[in-house]
């Protein structure tokens, strides 16, 4: 009777380590396959593409889309290549007030919007300092396309947060002093 009980934990045991191998290499060669980053991003719309934080293994971009939108995108990088992966975008706000918040986006790994910086400033959440990504990479004529002259991107990866699910988002001067809000 043991012995029929240690076979069938066994053979169990085989079988979702089976399991787990098969969907390691799904995983690993799964995918669009591209040999850059920049040829695994995504062409189904009219593109205005930039770098954002970037690992071995994974690229995340922001872009400007179809006069519009703004938004974020991730490669990735397996076995087989670079591929497309999550994104998310939003509508372009109308023309921002310097040094203002109006809206936070998230893509459940950042937590990001757009800003019109003036001076020395710093966008904390949670208390927690973001990073801003300008626009300096995009020609003139494609600021000016999209209305976002002086805009940059902030963001913040959410794992440098304890509290996830409420967000306190502030635009401090160069004296700590808080020159915009948002709760989310």
């Amino acid at each position: 009777m043991r012995n029929r009980f240690t076979r069938i934990l066994l053979f169990a045991a085989f079988v979702l380590l089976l399991g787990y191998m098969f969907n390691i290499l799904f995983v690993q060669f799964s995918g669009d396959g591209k040999d850059t980053p920049e040829e695994a991003l995504p062409k189904d719309a009219d593109y205005e593409w930039i770098e954002g934080p970037k690992t071995e293994k994974e690229h995340r971009y922001f872009f400007l889309s179809n006069s519009q939108y703004f938004g974020t995108g991730v490669v990735t990088k397996n076995l087989r290549g670079w591929s497309t992966g999550k994104g998310t975008y939003a509508q372009l706000p109308n023309p921002l007030e310097e040094n203002a918040i109006k809206s936070a986006h998230s893509d459940s790994k950042i937590l990001y919007g757009l800003i019109k910086p003036n001076g020395e400033i710093t966008v904390k959440v949670n208390g927690e300092k973001a990073d801003l990504v300008d626009f300096t990479s995009l020609d003139e004529e494609v600021l000016q396309l999209y209305n976002v002259q002086g805009y940059s991107i902030w963001y913040i990866d959410l794992s440098k947060l304890e509290d996830q699910e409420k967000y306190n988002i502030q635009v401090l001067d160069e004296k700590n002093n808080v020159l915009s809000e948002l709760s989310v």
